[in-house]
C-alpha cells in the first residue's frame, strides 16, 4: 500500500463525495485541506444533495464571488483530528469558518443535526465523516434563503 493521500483526494477516491468535492474545488479550504495541517471535514455525502432544492445549490456554486460558498465549506471543517472516539466526548467543535457545530450524542451522534453515514475515513493529514446533509452556518442560510 502507497504513501496515505491527504483529505481532498482521499474524499474524490472514495467516491462518495463527488458533489461536495466539486464544491470545495479551487477554494481556499481545498488548498488548506491539501496541506499537511491536520483536519475533520464533515462531509456531506453525494446523497445529501438530492434534498437541496437546485436553486439553492446553483446558487451556493455562484456565490463564490460573495463569499457565501467560502463560509459554506468552512462550516464543514475543523482544523484538527477528531476521530467518532473522541467526537462522542465532545459538545462542540469550532469550524475554520469560525463558528461552532453542536455535538449531539443523547440518541444518537449528531453534527449540528446531521447524522454521521460513515466516519473515521482517515487521510494522511486528518479524518473525514460522511454526513447526511450540507451543513448551513446562519449566515449563508439566510443568504441562500433570500
Amino acid at each position: 500500500m502507497g504513501e496515505a493521500l491527504n483529505i481532498i483526494d482521499t474524499a474524490i477516491r472514495s467516491g462518495i463525495f463527488q458533489t461536495f468535492t466539486r464544491l470545495l474545488e479551487g477554494s481556499n479550504l481545498e488548498r488548506e485541506l491539501r496541506s499537511g495541517t491536520s483536519y475533520t471535514l464533515f462531509a456531506p455525502a453525494d446523497i445529501a444533495f438530492a434534498y437541496i432544492p437546485s436553486e439553492t445549490l446553483n446558487q451556493l456554486i455562484q456565490a463564490e464571488r460573495n463569499e457565501i460558498l467560502a463560509d459554506v465549506l468552512g462550516y464543514h471543517a475543523v482544523p484538527e483530528k477528531i476521530l467518532v472516539s473522541q467526537l462522542k466526548n465532545l459538545l462542540r467543535a469550532k469550524t475554520v469558518y469560525g463558528d461552532y457545530l453542536i455535538v449531539n450524542n443523547t440518541y444518537e451522534l449528531r453534527i449540528a443535526g446531521a447524522r454521521l453515514l460513515q466516519t473515521d475515513i482517515e487521510a494522511r493529514n486528518g479524518v473525514i465523516h460522511a454526513i447526511d446533509r450540507l451543513l448551513l452556518p446562519a449566515s449563508a442560510a439566510s443568504s441562500a434563503s433570500a
